[in-house]
């Protein structure tokens, strides 16, 4: 018996230790969701979703032929690589790390008939303690004789699209407050703007109002929303946003602005999913929430918010606020050479597309890598049910490529007919620009590259910045487009056409 060397991580199925070298394990995570994948051995758990990529999860206990048990707070999974593969292992629970150097080699015939998933049996201390070490060489490849089919992205989404309804949405702007999130309908907002550097405050004021500033000729309250709930007052920084809301009857609008810490997304609810106010939380200083609803699980609350309770029951009148006399069709005469984009990041640049054609911003959530998709095409997300392909902008535009962070968002826009995500770095704000500020792209550009992706340049009023307008329906071309609208389809109906197929074959 020799001595051997290294670390490796210990664990218990059963009342049996096992080790597998520390070289190889890539992380260790609580057990997570799983879809089933029919078809596959017995002792495959199913396909997780770690952070987008797919995780094919085997069951310890049964790659062992050791009794089926419990699930329970110390299960762990721990997640191996290997030639560039990666599996997860379902353990009962964690033991140690332990050092090798003491340790002493025993036979195989101490497997007990496990030799084939067994490399190498190690005794540590005075030979009391027993660790069987899992052969990594053995283990990938088993599971791959269930062949690379069994794992199909579509089988994640299965589960969602069963349970997706598909009722009537109501829109809402989400945005942060301290440490919770609360959200408007988005039928109340305007815009949404960088909080103005200058904002004149005249005594008088309530304390919750920060003054008022001027947007585009009008004359806009701008309301401390942490004021006025009460929370820690602090200054604005360069997430803070003035959300602009748009209220009152037809005869004549009210504008105010909410001063917020941050915009969050664009969020979605059907009737059912909007909670009302727990019981225990009703009361004077909660009476300008209308409900709340829970979002990854239960895991974030979204309080719903009345903007025109907090105006009727505050010091500020519906009446007259941010109003300068303009009537309504005065307001329909504005708008014709007005509208209203959506403004975001890429890289040190500034995109808009028209508002018209977004349905949503969201966060982004677990995406679906796709087989031979193009290198631009992220994957595909389920949304509600809905099966959208989801394009990295900067990769499509050439752009150096990077990981998406907090403030990362998929803005999902109609292109041609075809619902799809935009992954963007950021979503600055929402914003009216009129037809004079829209510049056409200069000449010179379309002589050295195809600028027909770009639809103008914005020109801001204060000059320091060009945003470039986005023509979504010449993002893509012709033959792009039909690869990225191939990509859905692949996900909703082509796996149970190819099985038709391939049924039809054998016949």
């Amino acid at each position: 018996m020799e001595n051997t060397g290294g670390q490796m991580v210990t664990f218990y199925l059963d009342k049996e230790l096992f080790g597998i070298e520390l070289e190889y394990v890539k992380e260790i995570i609580r057990l997570p969701d799983m879809v089933r994948v029919p078809g596959t051995p017995p002792y495959f758990s199913g396909l997780a979703n770690l952070r987008g990529n797919l995780l094919p999860v085997i069951d310890g206990r049964r790659r062992f032929n050791l009794p089926d048990a419990a699930q329970t707070d110390a299960t762990r999974v721990v997640v191996l690589e290997y030639r560039g593969e990666t599996i997860g292992y379902t353990v009962d629970r964690m033991s140690e790390v332990i050092n090798l150097e003491n340790a002493t080699e025993d036979t195989l015939r101490a497997a007990r008939g496990r030799e084939d998933l067994i490399s190498r049996v190690i005794k540590l201390d005075d030979g009391s303690t027993m660790v069987m070490v899992i052969n990594i060489e053995v283990l990938f490849p088993r599971l791959e004789e269930a062949g690379p089919a069994h794992y199909s992205g579509a089988a994640v989404l299965e589960k969602q699209n069963e349970a997706a309804g598909r009722e009537e949405l109501k829109q809402f702007v989400g945005f942060r407050l301290a440490e919770e999130e609360y959200a408007v309908a988005i039928e109340t907002v305007q815009e949404i703007v960088r909080v103005p550097d200058r904002i004149s405050r005249s005594p008088g004021f309530p304390h919750y109002m920060d003054g008022l500033f001027s947007l585009r000729r009008r004359t806009v309250p701008m309301l401390n929303l942490r004021r006025f709930f009460g929370l820690p007052d602090r200054p604005y920084d360069d997430r803070a946003r003035a959300l602009v809301l748009n209220l009152g009857g037809n005869e004549k609008k009210t504008v105010v602005g909410l001063g917020v810490d941050a915009i969050t997304e664009v969020l979605r609810f059907t009737a059912e999913e909007i909670e009302p106010l727990p019981e225990l939380l009703r009361g004077e200083d909660t009476k300008d929430l209308t409900g709340v609803c829970k979002l990854d699980e239960g895991k974030r609350l979204v309080y719903l918010l009345e903007p025109y309770s907090i105006l009727a029951g505050g010091e500020i009148s519906l009446d007259g606020a941010g109003d300068d006399g303009e009537t309504e069709a005065g307001t329909e005469r504005r708008a014709v050479s007005e509208e209203q984009f959506v403004i975001f990041h890429l890289q040190d640049e500034e995109y808009a597309v028209n508002i018209q054609s977004v349905k949503e911003i969201i966060r982004p959530p677990e995406i679906v890598r796709v087989p031979r998709a193009p290198a631009y095409v992220e994957g595909v997300i389920n949304i509600r049910g809905t099966i959208l392909p989801v394009i990295n902008l900067r990769l499509k535009l050439s752009l150096p490529a990077r990981e998406n962070d907090d403030r990362s968002r998929i803005v999902v826009v109609d292109m041609n007919g075809v619902p799809t995500g935009l992954v963007v770095d950021a979503v600055r704000e929402v914003r009216k620009i009129s037809a004079d500020q829209i510049a056409p792209v200069p000449a010179v550009l379309g002589a050295h590259l195809d600028t027909g992706y770009l639809q103008g340049v914005v020109r801001t009023a204060d000059s320091q910045r060009s945003i470039l307008l986005l023509n979504l329906q010449n993002v893509l071309t012709g033959a792009e487009q039909m690869e990225v609208a191939q990509v859905a389809a692949e996900f909703t109906g082509g796996t149970e056409e190819n099985e038709q197929e391939d049924a039809g074959a054998d016949r």
